[in-house]
């Protein structure tokens, strides 16, 4: 896989080879991009960076958890962008040695972080001004920006799970509920990583942060706490949500089995007059008087409505 080299200077653009030495900075900053990295591709950086191998592992698994972990001479960084497909929430890792003047990403997905900032490098000459912490911060900043639009997506749709319930609940909003309580638990685990990692980066304790660049590092923690404070909302929303639809569903049941009740008792002395009148007399079977079998079939007509009308004045219907 080819690797591509961004001259922060001069806003040049080249792939190198594998064969080729790392490229010297001369004064300027390097950006080294390797997507889908391989073997050779991570052989390469330990052969002409020397990086940890640690680190270098880290790269050739990935599945990590956002951190910093310090290096002689470097910085090992990890942080994910959150990306939604068809209504389920996936990351995109993206794993940086940051260097006083370079910057190298590594990564499986394409990211649209990276393809913005690697337009702006090329088109833009103030990145000439950049720095290499300048340059991750600018890229991490746009992975956070872009996980706003995705908690708006899901207070919309937790908005319209709370009008569907009070309409009419069913199990396929209850999988809905579910489903969204999965995505944000996953959303939080990934943020709370990436804001701690930030929260190093703002540290001013690494001499590859600059103390002005660390200002904008704090801003970035700042928004991913905002984002984590985003998500404790909708999932206290969405646990309302929940409680709102067993609610409903309790009542509906209530409902069904108040009607259910009121017409066993309705029916119950009508079961009993049948009966009664049913049963083997020596005399004054019913159906041998026409009296009797006119004050059963009344009995069997008015009791029902009398305890009709008894139960609707108790608004019990």
């Amino acid at each position: 896989m080819s690797i591509t080299h961004i001259d922060l200077v001069t806003g040049s653009t080249k792939e190198l080879t594998l064969a080729a030495p790392h490229p010297q900075s001369n004064g300027s900053i390097i950006w080294l991009d390797i997507p889908q990295p391989t073997d050779a591709d991570i052989d390469w950086l330990a052969r002409e960076y020397n990086f940890h191998p640690l680190a270098l592992e880290d790269c050739r698994n990935f599945e990590q958890r956002s951190k910093v972990d310090g290096y002689e001479g470097y910085l090992f960084v990890s942080v994910d962008a959150v990306v939604r497909h068809d209504g389920d929430l996936g990351v995109q890792e993206l794993e940086v040695f940051l260097g006083a003047d370079y910057l190298i990403t590594l990564h499986r997905e394409p990211i649209a972080a990276l393809d913005e900032m690697k337009a702006r490098c090329i088109s833009d000459h103030r990145t000439d001004l950049y720095r290499a912490d300048m340059l991750l911060y600018q890229i991490v900043d746009h992975m956070v920006d872009e996980i706003f639009p995705l908690l708006d997506q899901m207070e919309d749709e937790i908005d319209a799970l709370e009008d569907e319930i009070l309409d009419k609940a069913t199990q396929e909003l209850l999988h809905r509920i579910f489903h969204l309580k999965r995505q944000l638990v996953f959303l939080r685990k990934t943020v709370g990583p990436m804001r701690d990692a930030m929260d190093v980066l703002a540290d001013t304790r690494y001499e590859f942060i600059d103390s002005r660049t660390a200002l904008y590092y704090r801003d970035t923690y700042d928004h991913l706490v905002r984002i984590y404070d985003l998500i404790e909302t909708s999932r206290d929303l969405l646990g309302n949500s929940l409680d709102a639809y067993l609610s409903t569903v309790s009542n509906r049941l209530n409902e069904v089995m108040k009607r259910l009740t009121l017409l066993t008792t309705i029916f119950m002395p009508i079961s009993f007059l049948v009966g009664f009148g049913g049963m083997n007399f020596t005399q004054w079977i019913p159906f041998d008087s026409q009296m009797a079998f006119g004050v059963m079939l009344t009995l069997i007509v008015v009791v029902p409505m009398g305890m009709l009308i008894w139960f609707r004045r108790r608004k019990w219907v």
